[in-house]
């Protein structure tokens, strides 16, 4: 620059320049608009740390000239990562009931949006390099940066997730992608916001992903869509856990996100969420349920709680639910039918009755019989076990109750007389009939009844 025909230096212009950027950068202004978060010295208000994360929140970018693009301190040389700041100033926040239900608050000073200025917009770590899918907490990478049992079961569920985070969702749901329920039907016009319930997520407007009327729930003796669909494999749209998707709350079926609970119908609210006569007799017996459900069925019966027979024995710890492995109401499978192919109707042959009969062995005799129906000996020794079924329910003759068909049936006479049973079941008819005379149980060696 030229002075009097003198060449001036231009570094105090150039000082001057940087100072007013610098001011620029943050401003002196109190309101609340732009860049206007400081006072006159550069300092935040006294209120602010109340009131900042919605500023945070609508636009990250006012914080960025003072505290650097990553936030980690810039002109400031304040970082908002401070252990005096954000997380570190509330008790008990890597627990999920912390900050799982401030991630699920509507945006503003809360909702999914906060995470991602920390998280990244990804979740993979961002700023803080501290990623939501890290194994100690969301399962690690390539799962979500949500709860694993975020659509189902958790007490941690998204339904109770406030719908203005849809926008979030959509990075990883948009058009029903990563869903367990599939796309929704007929898919939103395009441009449609992400919502919830309008199609362009998981869910279409109705957020109901079956019939609604008796096409669904039959009236009772018929069969039941419903119940046929819970009890199969669990699935992109059966299994238990897609029924509590909308009608269950944590471990219960009370209705959650669709207000309909399965108790209404199935026997009053606390009672069960399933058929009255679940366990034997009913038209909609639980037998035939997949028994890849038991994770559910775990929640009322883990460990044969709520249960009609005795508890079965313990298996190891972290042995997953299952309906015959010791963690909930069975040992082992039922080794036979349960149906008139294994009882038949009287007077036919019985299959039942063949096998008891029969040598012992490994699947027959009395002592294999004894192993669900049984325990101990006398007349207590067929009276139900672990399978909670008496022998002397059918077997009881009026006078004395007898684990096998009464009077001159078994003596003599009867269809299922006794002549034809295999002398190795001696040692369980010596529970009732044996004599003083010594020796191993016989049937023929004057320890039982014969000679």
């Amino acid at each position: 620059m030229m002075a009097n025909g003198r060449i001036r230096p231009l570094w105090p212009v150039l000082i001057s320049v940087l100072l007013a950027l610098f001011a620029t950068g943050c401003s002196t202004s109190t309101e609340n608009g732009g860049l206007s978060l400081v006072d006159e010295q550069g300092n935040h208000p006294a209120n602010f740390l109340s009131t900042h994360p919605a500023f945070a929140v609508s636009s990250v970018a006012q914080c960025r000239p003072c505290h650097g693009d990553d936030l980690a301190g810039g002109i400031a040389n304040t970082s908002c990562y401070t252990a005096a700041c954000h997380h570190g100033t509330v008790p008990g926040w890597a627990t999920p009931a912390v900050h799982g239900a401030e991630a699920k608050k509507a945006p503003g000073s809360s909702g999914f949006v906060s995470c991602q200025i920390c998280h990244g917009n990804d979740f993979l770590g961002g700023a803080v390099q501290v990623a939501c899918l890290s194994a100690s907490c969301h399962g690690g990478p390539g799962t979500t940066p949500h709860p694993s049992q975020w659509g189902g079961g958790d007490t941690y569920r998204h339904s109770t997730t406030d719908e203005a985070n849809a926008s979030v969702c959509a990075q990883c749901h948009l058009n029903g992608n990563n869903s367990p329920i599939g796309s929704p039907s007929p898919p939103a016009p395009a441009g449609t916001s992400p919502g919830c319930f309008n199609s362009t997520l998981c869910h279409g407007a109705s957020a109901v992903p079956h019939p609604v009327d008796n096409t669904w729930v039959a009236a009772s003796g018929a069969a039941q869509p419903h119940g046929n669909s819970a009890k199969t494999t669990p699935g992109a749209s059966t299994g238990f856990a897609y029924c509590q998707v909308c009608h269950g709350e944590g471990t219960d079926f009370a209705g959650g996100s669709s207000g309909t609970d399965c108790y209404s119908c199935h026997g009053g609210l606390g009672i069960n969420p399933h058929p009255a006569n679940w366990r034997t007799g009913d038209t909609y017996v639980h037998t035939n349920v997949d028994e890849g459900n038991a994770a559910v069925c775990a929640y009322c019966h883990a460990g044969g709680l709520i249960s009609p027979i005795p508890a079965p024995p313990a298996p190891p710890p972290g042995t997953p639910p299952g309906c015959f492995n010791g963690t909930l109401c069975h040992a082992i499978p039922v080794p036979h039918p349960v149906d008139n192919t294994w009882v038949a109707t009287s007077g036919a042959d019985q299959p039942h009755g063949n096998a008891a009969k029969a040598a012992a062995g490994t699947s027959s005799g009395f002592l294999y019989c004894q192993a669900c129906h049984g325990s101990g000996s006398g007349f207590n020794a067929f009276a139900g076990g672990l399978s909670g079924v008496s022998c002397y329910l059918c077997h009881n003759d009026l006078s004395l109750p007898v684990p096998h068909p009464p009077g001159n049936q078994w003596q003599t006479s009867g269809g299922y007389t006794h002549q034809n049973t295999d002398p190795s079941n001696a040692v369980v008819c010596a529970y009732c009939h044996r004599n003083a005379n010594p020796g191993t149980a016989g049937c023929f060696n004057n320890t039982l009844c014969h000679n």
